[in-house]
């Protein structure tokens, strides 16, 4: 199907953004330093293939189809990570470089969704002006109408250089503050609440919710475990054994707008009709049972039995639950019923 966006560029123009394409993916082809969608991969193919043919080939219809079936724009996820002196770990930033193919230029911008919790959003919008920033080489050429690969790709390295050197300058958490972040939450009361969701299996998502959860604030803990349905457990802490009303209308809120961002960012590709999440259970007032919030689903002691068509042992749940001091038997029976169910 042809793009409703734009005529695609001239082939010698398309030449510059494919060669410059190459020559970053070249400069990323390390393990795990690069990403590209299915999608782009094959945008880069096609453009190959269209950029292969020969004069005669091109009133074809077979060169049409080709024409028409390439993408308006190829995005690369650069990696781009940085090891201060006084750090042994790795501080890395997916970067994304979209080069259009309908229309004149390129851009670089890093999200929310793709940046690490250890970059808050002061940093990501630091980030996204360096990246969007003219480099001194840019502004000079600006009035050209075209600009050699070779040149798009210095403008890359110059910000991502930029990008590298800001990173560097984030102060770097000491062992001591990284132990302070396992230590148990001041907080010993929560608001727990338990969610039911017809189906949860993709790993990236279910990151996500780990992620948000780890990095809000107040800092959530509970776990979520994969299968058809999902269990999700959050705690939210409160500052009293008996909170206000006004305490609690404010963590049931906070909830509420946890998965607001998570239908809103991370699962802005379902469809409505299957992000539904039904609240089962809510404990106004509890002492709090984790520390943490996490994936549990391949954990040992919560191991999926293997027999009964893949059924998760519940009995492994609940003994998990009632070592946490949580009444796994009965807090299972009001979320998921009687019964086991599919993993």
């Amino acid at each position: 199907m042809a793009s409703t966006r734009g005529h695609l560029l001239a082939p010698e123009q398309l030449a510059s953004v494919a060669s410059a394409i190459e020559l970053v993916s070249a400069m990323w082809s390390g393990t795990d330093e690069l990403e590209m969608s299915a999608a782009d991969e094959r945008t880069v193919q096609l453009l190959a293939d269209y950029l292969q043919l020969g004069l005669d080939e091109l009133a074809t219809p077979r060169a049409q189809h080709i024409k028409d079936s390439i993408g308006d724009a190829v995005v690369l996820a650069l990696k781009v990570g940085v090891r201060s002196e006084q750090s042994l770990v790795e501080r890395r930033v997916s970067v994304n470089v979209e080069f259009r193919l309908r229309a004149q230029g390129w851009s670089m911008w890093t999200s929310t969704k793709e940046a690490p919790s250890w970059l808050d959003r002061d940093a990501i919008d630091r980030v996204n002006a360096i990246l969007s920033t003219p480099t001194a080489q840019e502004m000079e050429e600006e009035e050209e109408e075209e600009e050699e690969e070779e040149d798009v790709v210095a403008s890359i390295l110059t910000r991502v250089e930029e990008v590298s050197e800001f990173l560097l300058s984030i102060p770097s958490a000491t062992e001591a503050e990284q132990e302070e972040v396992k230590e148990e939450p001041e907080s010993t009361h929560v608001r727990r609440t338990w969610y039911y969701l017809p189906s949860l299996s993709t790993k990236s998502k279910r990151d996500d919710i780990c992620t948000l959860a780890s990095t809000s604030t107040p800092r959530l803990t509970g776990f979520l475990l994969a299968g058809k349905p999902g269990l999700i457990v959050i705690e939210h802490p409160l500052s009293t054994p008996s909170p206000t009303e006004a305490e609690s209308q404010a963590a049931s809120s906070a909830l509420d707008a946890f998965w607001s961002t998570i239908k809103r960012e991370s699962w802005s590709d379902i469809p409505s009709s299957h992000k539904k999440i039904s609240q089962r259970l809510v404990e106004p007032t509890t002492r709090r049972a984790f520390s943490s919030f996490d994936d549990v689903t391949e954990w040992p002691e919560l191991e999926r039995a293997a027999e009964r068509g893949r059924r998760s042992d519940l009995s492994k749940l609940i003994r998990w639950l009632d070592a946490k001091g949580i009444a796994g038997t009965q807090c299972l029976e009001s979320v998921l019923g009687v019964g086991s169910w599919d993993a």
